[in-house]
């Protein structure tokens, strides 16, 4: 047979083994596409919902912001000394439960009632909110006397207002939390996937291994030439040919170059285990030299101690003797002052008794007639 129909040959046999291991490659290559894509989703919502998140909490912010600057707008509008000002706070302060506004109007009837029902209860909860801080009875309905009714309305309309603000704090504190559940059910979701993807691509990778394997095992006719052939044994080209090794001159040319390389990298570290070994020659060396230059000083120290002390003594124990015996000799000396300062003032107040004297008391005519005197005193000598 010609070398072409050969080489037609074993093509036919790749593309039938290529075949056999076409379908179920494909399967496991959808597979991994299929759960990439879902982890690529995933990451995408999980991205959105961070960033949404981030939106929220600015919101939040705002609002927090705008309720402070309602506060300070409306204190700075009571102004100081306001004799109203505890109560007009507390209007704006105060509670209340207002109805919430619905897609479908109902009838007139059933939003009387819910508007009745609903300002029962505000009352209700006012009057609970209240009852716990203080006793008296707090309406806000009607502006008492001497106040500024401009204020009280002001203070009416700012409590609309912060009632809005708080009811989109609630909105986007629960949307907040609403995001974090779904951002933490993505988060498993992913993992999951994530998991599922390595799987599924080491099946994919085996299976692929597996078929190069069998692609390799595919026999293939080379002809060869007698020159090309340096297999030989005992002079002569043995008649199995099964332990011959077959590759090109370009393969054959790579590696000549890559054993240039290994004896240019042999030389190279032969080099360097010589540096090395000098290296360590000269280290054992200086230790040598060191350990005769510690003796010395060792046997200097020696010779010392025996001149100062009589004995060679430990230097450690020899320091620490010396810091207790200073901190005795100090306990000692301040003992001796102690009882000399003790001495000391007894003898002083011995000295004081015995210096004391009778002074001399001189009565003037004055005196002994009964009116204004004066005396004078003297060192009795």
């Amino acid at each position: 047979m010609k070398l072409s129909d050969l080489h037609h040959v074993t093509l036919f046999q790749e593309m039938l083994l290529l075949k056999n291991f076409e379908k179920q490659e494909n399967i496991l290559q959808e597979r991994v596409n299929s759960l990439d894509k879902e982890e690529q989703d995933m990451q995408w919502k999980i991205n959105e919902t961070l960033k949404e998140m981030e939106e929220k909490k600015n919101e939040v912010a705002k609002l927090q912001d705008q309720e402070k600057a309602l506060y300070s707008g409306f204190q700075t509008a009571l102004g100081e000394n306001n004799k109203f000002a505890n109560f007009l706070m507390k209007v704006l302060k105060k509670r209340i439960k207002r109805v919430k506004k619905k897609e479908v109007e109902g009838d007139v009837d059933e939003e009387e009632e819910s508007e009745e029902s609903s300002e029962e209860e505000s009352s209700l909860e006012s009057d609970e909110d209240e009852s716990g801080s203080e006793d008296e009875v707090f309406d806000d309905s009607i502006c008492p006397t001497n106040c500024d009714m401009g204020l009280f309305e002001l203070a009416l309309q700012l409590r609309e207002k912060r009632l809005d603000i708080e009811e989109a704090l609630v909105e986007e504190k629960k949307m907040i939390d609403n995001l974090k559940k779904e951002h933490d059910t993505l988060s498993k979701k992913v993992k999951i996937v994530a998991t599922n993807l390595n799987a599924a691509e080491e099946a994919l990778e085996a299976y692929q291994r597996e078929k190069q394997q069998r692609l390799n095992e595919l026999l293939v006719v080379i002809p060869l030439k007698l020159h090309q052939i340096e297999y030989v044994l005992f002079g002569e080209i043995p008649s199995d040919l099964s332990g011959a090794l077959v590759f090109s001159n370009r393969s054959l040319g790579r590696l000549q170059e890559r054993i240039v390389q290994l004896h240019e990298e042999n030389s190279k570290q032969q080099k360097l285990n010589k540096e090395c070994r000098e290296r360590r020659k000269q280290l054992i060396r200086e230790k040598r030299e060191m350990a005769k230059t510690i003796q010395k000083m060792e046997e200097t120290v020696s010779q010392l101690m025996i001149s100062k002390f009589g004995r060679v003594i430990n230097l450690e124990a020899l320091q620490t003797l010396s810091v207790n015996t200073t901190l005795e000799e100090l306990k000692i000396k301040k003992l001796r002052k102690e009882l000399s300062n003790v001495k000391e003032m007894k003898m002083w107040e011995v000295r004081m008794r015995g210096q004391v004297t009778p002074w001399a008391e001189v009565r003037t005519p004055s005196e002994q007639s009964g009116g204004p005197c004066r005396a004078s005193l003297h060192p009795y000598s």
